[in-house]
């Protein structure tokens, strides 16, 4: 079976999923999405799918290569740092044993002692310069791992799993007051039938897109998410409702009045928004539920259109 046949089916799959998800009004949740997925996947694979599908690499193989990494880059800086210092105490033990068997009478010895300590000083220092290069070229490895770990490498915004790490540490850190956060849910518009009509490749570029135009309405506090499939998270920080409202119709209307060209076609666009505001004592499934369900009357009242939860 070829890749296009597997994505399509796979895709088709994906879209019953979701569509029964809304119809029961049950949130998109990993848990939640595949226990169904599973199970249509289950009723319709063919066994030439099946086959494909078990000859996937299991994301989490790639999540766990990136572990190993980040483990590898770490036990790489204590191992460096270790051996920078080892250099420079072996430069003090041997200034050390010089100074120690330093002959002459008093002056010379220190005169001897003066410009000893002074060597001392500079190998010190050509070793501490050394250690501090190293360090920043580990620390520079390391940030790039730890960046591959939570963002999306098609739409170079943050991943679900940044999304899900961030929105939960600031919640933790709020957890007794009421923020001035607010969370949008953006999906786009008759995904499926743009990829139908234009290809899968020309529905990365859309998605590319979207995440692009999203992050140029936002501010820099603010933080944009792919959340899966064509749907993003836009993190609003210190921002009330009616400001988060203005936010994220400009977002819509942006989007909506561009115009996407793909190998000479151009390709209309619109997105749905759903907008809710952080309450005191809000888990992070509370926050996204309702961003949800403001996203799913967005889509039910007539898509290219801004829903606030109230």
């Amino acid at each position: 079976m070829s890749k296009t046949a597997v994505y399509n089916k796979i895709f088709a799959i994906h879209d019953q999923t979701v569509g029964r998800l809304r119809s029961l009004r049950i949130p998109p949740y990993p848990t939640h999405y595949k226990k169904y997925f599973d199970e249509i996947f289950i009723d319709q694979a063919d066994d030439e799918l099946k086959k494909a599908h078990a000859e996937q690499k299991d994301p989490s193989d790639e999540l766990h290569d990136e572990l190993a990494k980040y483990l590898d880059i770490a036990h790489r800086a204590i191992m460096a740092f270790v051996e920078t210092h080892a250099d420079i105490s072996h430069v003090a033990n041997l200034q050390q044993e010089y100074m120690e068997n330093m002959a002459g009478n008093n002056v010379d010895r220190c005169v001897s002692l003066v410009d000893g300590l002074s060597n001392l000083g500079r190998n010190m220092s050509a070793e501490l310069i050394k250690a501090q290069q190293k360090i920043d070229a580990l620390s520079v490895e390391l940030r790039e791992a730890v960046s591959a770990l939570t963002t999306d490498p098609l739409t170079q915004v943050g991943n679900r799993k940044g999304f899900m790490d961030d929105l939960e540490r600031t919640l933790q850190a709020g957890r007794d007051q009421q923020l001035p956060l607010v969370l949008l849910m953006i999906d786009a518009d008759n995904f499926k039938m743009l990829n139908d009509d234009y290809g899968h490749l020309a529905g990365d570029k859309v998605l590319y897109f979207l995440a692009q135009s999203i992050k140029s309405i936002t501010r820099g506090g603010d933080n944009v998410y792919r959340f899966g499939g064509e749907e993003f998270a836009v993190v609003l920080n210190r921002c009330d409702q009616e400001q988060a409202f203005a936010v994220a119709d400009k977002i819509r209307s942006k989007i909506e009045h561009s115009q996407l060209i793909y190998s000479g076609k151009t390709i209309h666009v619109t997105v749905s928004i759903g907008v809710t505001t952080h309450q005191q004592g809000d888990t992070y499934e509370d926050l996204i539920s309702r961003a949800d369900e403001a996203l799913y009357r967005a889509k039910k009242a007539r898509k290219n259109c801004t829903i606030v939860f109230e």
